[in-house]
């Protein structure tokens, strides 16, 4: 039995939208490693657990300021999210699990 592909896959926009949430997620994670590891360094923390304490110290905020500070920590992935959140408003489609369709994203389409 041949089960048919989600809107998601056959939609051009959702495709470009899932590509850049990728990208702006790799970025922003590995300038945000960037900037952790320099604080680890000059103060002579271990960059490993310098980094722990600080997902720690994120997890114990309330949820809205959790939000505030990781939208800036992540501000082009929080702009990818705003234009994700835009296309589904205006589509009817869904990309929640876009992390999962970045997986496919590069595949062939046969539509």
């Amino acid at each position: 039995m041949h089960m048919p592909m989600p809107a998601e896959f056959k939609c051009a926009e959702c495709l470009r939208l899932v590509r850049m949430l990728e990208a702006a997620r790799r970025a922003d994670n590995q300038a945000l490693r960037t900037r952790l590891r320099s604080v680890a360094a000059s103060s002579g923390r271990d960059f490993v657990q310098f980094g722990i304490g600080w997902v720690f110290s994120i997890t114990a905020m309330p949820e809205d300021e959790m939000k505030v500070l990781l939208h800036s920590h992540y501000p082009k992935l929080a702009e990818a999210n705003r234009k994700r959140e835009e296309h589904e408003a205006a589509s009817g489609h869904s990309l929640k699990g876009w992390w999962m369709l970045s997986q496919y994203s590069g595949r062939q389409r046969t539509d």
